[in-house]
């Protein structure tokens, strides 16, 4: 997957890719060891080896900052894969969503992120609009493809299926109602595809 541009990042700034990707790095790190509490922008800079200047001029908050740390750290092991069989390619994303949940402080961070949008439009538009918008259009694009296989039917509501699939795993990890384990993956999914097989 190709990186993203940081959030925020005004125009016109010129930048150095190395300071970047030491700023990136070191703000997901971070993230993922301490959780958004603890997260400063000095507390990066120094991390990155870097100045306070530096960041505030490609970067316009924290929260700015945050998502893009974490986004920098975590989209290798969220990757969709694509092996042609639509119901391994869900379960294994979805299982690997829960991983990260599970087994990482992502979870932490991703609440801390959330709690931040609340505070900063502009990090609710861009958590909706660079982690939530382009995995459902990924997972979309699985749906689809099962759709012109002929293994889902046409007549689905593409965007209710991606909320039925990776619902539950939200709301277990926001509720903790119920534990986040790796069969919930493959219940889900198999649960869901049941519903919309075509006859």
């Amino acid at each position: 997957m190709a990186a993203e541009s940081p959030a925020g990042r005004r125009p016109g700034r010129p930048r150095s890719l190395a300071r970047e990707q030491a700023i990136l790095t070191s703000a997901g790190r971070l993230l993922l060891a301490e959780g958004m509490a603890a997260f400063t922008i000095e507390r990066v800079a120094a991390d990155a080896g870097v100045s306070r200047v530096t960041i505030y001029k490609w970067w316009p908050s924290k929260g700015a900052l945050a998502l893009d740390g974490f986004l920098h750290v975590v989209q290798d092991e969220i990757a969709y894969p694509d092996t042609g069989d639509l119901r391994a390619d869900l379960i294994a994303q979805v299982t690997s969503l829960v991983r990260l949940f599970r087994d990482t402080a992502a979870a932490r961070v991703l609440t801390g992120l959330l709690a931040e949008a609340q505070r900063d439009p502009a990090v609710a538009r861009e958590f909706r609009g660079r982690w939530l918008q382009p995995r459902r259009s990924l997972a979309a694009a699985i749906v689809q493809r099962g759709q012109q296989q002929g293994i889902i039917r046409h007549d689905v509501d593409v965007a209710a299926v991606i909320d039925q699939i990776y619902g539950p795993v939200y709301y277990r990890l926001f509720a903790g109602h119920e534990p986040l384990v790796d069969e919930l993956a493959t219940t889900v999914v198999d649960n869901v595809l049941a519903g919309i097989r075509a006859l």
